[in-house]
């Protein structure tokens, strides 16, 4: 068991008397306290030397006290001066005159007008906040006459050398036991906090990354082993100018001037590339800063190989979770279900859905809720590769299989996806050839790579996606039959997000959090005209606007006039009604142009220009309100209410 150390105290004071006082009222074995007088040539520097020496906590009995403890924040506490002991001095001092000059902190509260009142006296009071200022003040009132002071050590002081008659404000014995206890308690949290500190170095000490604090000045106050490898640290300088040369590099001035966090930054230092994180930190009240986190960027390179090798041969990993879709409409619920249904099984999942919707996102959640989450998700798009390298990659191919075939061949994704699950994007562009080889492989679950004749099992689950409906594909002769019913055993459809408009602002948060807004920065005028857009290009093509937005309006608050014209500007350039809207951009489309509604709401001055490039379609459409519809890309249905509105 631990002996425990004394807590050492200095008292600080200006009257002879204290420490008698002190050392008969306190028979506590857990302090130790030391005496000292008073400076009054440089008290703060005498205050901040006892703190120099050890001492824990300083006791001060002096009305110069608060201004101490505000200069230096800490570890001072101050022996009140009670209104009982003031009034005895004054009682005293009437004795001998009846006008009284008292000396009065400006965070004394003392209420001198009754004092006046019960003793029958006159007080003058001398007000001051510091030594200066005292010191002014008490040279002015003697100059214009004082009959009798009442005051601390410096008002004896005065009176001494002035021959004035003096009392000395006491401190009793209950103010001195509060103090004690109040110093006590800021003795035990200082340890507190001093034994978690060191706790906490110990820690950062072995940590194989590098660290760096600096104090909220920028002066180094810890750095470990890693931070000075890293940096190059010269032993023959100071810490604080060896560290200190980096601090804007490291975005430590940044992050002292701005309070805010700088992540995953990377900078070149030395010849190095490093992965810096530096953060603003305060332990204490007394301790603020910013510390550094630094890693070697090619150390971050291997480790990442490494999780990549341990999470399977291919190190594809698939990140959404069932939980990353976002949306509450009763077809993303019936869309998760569905997912929750499909996922333990093996069967072959087909995802139809327009552009833009989130097919690989579906198809990563349904692998992550499989039991295959532990082993490879492996992504092709093919769409995006041509039919010859499409089935090399698929396949894999044999050392010179043909011409620019790697040394030694290389496994195709079928292999990389081993015991885990491969996502065929886009199947409907895929040539006739390569959907018969795939067929081959969903059969008999092997494969036979380009230019070989060995046979290499695999074990996977394929999900396919397609924006083009495989059904009029199979029709058009441009899929096969059996394939497209191999592949399609389990169907997932994701609805447009013209269906689910109730979904926006679900999906919009976590784009607003990244520019710092949050979904009250689109007003419900804004939100409704958003949903009254069918978006054709889904959920890819809403956070396109809507990044855009957030760009332009930087920092302001939400702007209805700016979304508007980037809302009309976005349909005119992006949707199929392109030709009939330009005019609102005022590019011209004959000698008419859109009017904008001055005075309105956003949901009215929206209505208005949807009616007008109605109208204008069916006008040059020489009436035909199909074929208008059409153009517009809207219902026959839909334009008769714009119409009729």
């Amino acid at each position: 068991m631990l002996l425990f150390r004394p807590y050492r105290f200095a008292v600080v004071s200006h009257t002879p008397r204290l420490e008698t006082i002190m050392k008969e009222t306190m028979r506590d074995h857990e302090i130790t306290l030391d005496f000292f007088d008073f400076s009054y040539e440089d008290p703060l520097r005498m205050v901040q030397n006892l703190f120099d020496q050890g001492y824990e906590v300083v006791i001060c009995y002096s009305s110069l006290g608060a201004s101490l403890l505000y200069e230096l924040g800490r570890s001072v506490v101050v022996i009140p001066r009670d209104d009982y002991e003031i009034i005895k001095a004054i009682v005293a001092a009437k004795e001998v005159a009846s006008q009284i000059t008292l000396t009065v902190c400006e965070t004394d509260n003392i209420d001198t007008q009754l004092i006046e009142t019960l003793l029958d006296v006159q007080i003058k009071k001398v007000m001051f906040n510091s030594l200066e200022t005292l010191s002014s003040a008490l040279d002015k009132a003697i100059s214009e006459g004082i009959e009798v002071l009442v005051g601390g050590g410096l008002s004896y002081t005065k009176a001494q050398v002035n021959d004035l008659p003096f009392f000395r404000i006491k401190p009793n014995r209950y103010s001195i036991e509060q103090a004690i206890i109040q110093a006590k308690g800021m003795a035990r949290d200082q340890r507190v906090e001093r034994e978690r500190l060191q706790q906490f170095i110990a820690m950062l000490k072995l940590f194989r990354t590098g660290v760096l604090c600096v104090n909220e000045i920028g002066h180094t106050i810890f750095s470990n082993a890693k931070a000075k490898d890293l940096l190059k640290f010269d032993q023959t300088g100071s810490q604080e100018v060896s560290f200190g040369k980096y601090n804007e590099a490291l975005m430590i001035n940044e992050v002292l001037q701005k309070g805010e966090a700088v992540e995953d930054r990377s900078v070149t230092i030395n010849g190095v590339q490093l992965l810096i994180t530096t953060l603003p930190f305060s332990l204490h009240p007394d301790l603020d800063g910013a510390i550094t986190f630094i890693s070697d960027v090619n150390s971050i390179h291997n480790i990442a190989g490494q999780l990549r090798k341990n999470r399977g041969k291919s190190g594809f990993i698939a990140h959404y979770q069932i939980n990353d879709i976002i949306g509450e409409s009763p077809e993303i619920k019936e869309l998760k279900s569905a997912i929750k249904a499909y996922a333990p099984k093996n069967a072959a999942v087909w995802i139809s859905g327009e552009t833009g919707t989130g097919k690989e996102l579906i198809a990563q959640s349904l692998h992550n809720a499989s039991l295959r989450s532990k082993h490879p998700f492996v992504a092709v798009n093919c769409a995006a590769l041509t039919e010859s390298l499409l089935e090399s990659e698929l396949f894999g191919y044999t050392e010179g299989a043909f011409t620019g075939a790697k040394k030694g061949g290389k496994p195709g994704f079928f292999e990389m996806a081993h015991k885990g699950t491969l996502f065929l994007d886009e199947i409907g562009d895929m040539g006739l050839e390569t959907q018969a080889r795939l067929l081959r492989v969903l059969e008999t679950k092997e494969i036979v790579r380009v230019g070989g004749d060995k046979v290499v099992p695999v074990d996977i689950r394929v999900i396919s996606a397609s924006h083009k409906p495989l059904s009029t594909l199979v029709k058009e002769r441009k899929f096969r039959q059996d394939l497209f019913y191999r592949m399609t055993t389990l169907r997932l459809r994701i609805s447009p997000l013209r269906e689910r408009l109730s979904d926006i602002p679900l999906l919009l948060n976590n784009l607003l959090k990244a520019y710092g807004k949050s979904i009250n920065s689109l007003t419900p005028s804004m939100l409704e005209a958003m949903s009254n857009y069918s978006w054709p290009g889904n959920i890819r093509e809403l956070f396109a606007f809507l990044e855009s937005y957030l760009v332009l309006l930087e920092n302001r608050a939400a702007n209805q006039k700016l979304f508007l014209k980037l809302l009309v500007d976005w349909i005119s350039d992006d949707s199929s009604v392109a030709d009939t809207v330009a005019s609102s951009t005022n590019k011209g489309l004959g000698s008419e142009q859109i009017l904008y509604p001055k005075n309105q709401k956003l949901k009215e001055q929206l209505e208005s220009i949807r009616q007008q490039l109605v109208k204008r379609a069916v006008d040059e459409c020489g009436g035909n309100k199909k074929k208008a519809s059409s153009r517009l890309g809207i219902s026959y249905n839909t334009l008769w209410r714009i119409m009729i509105d």
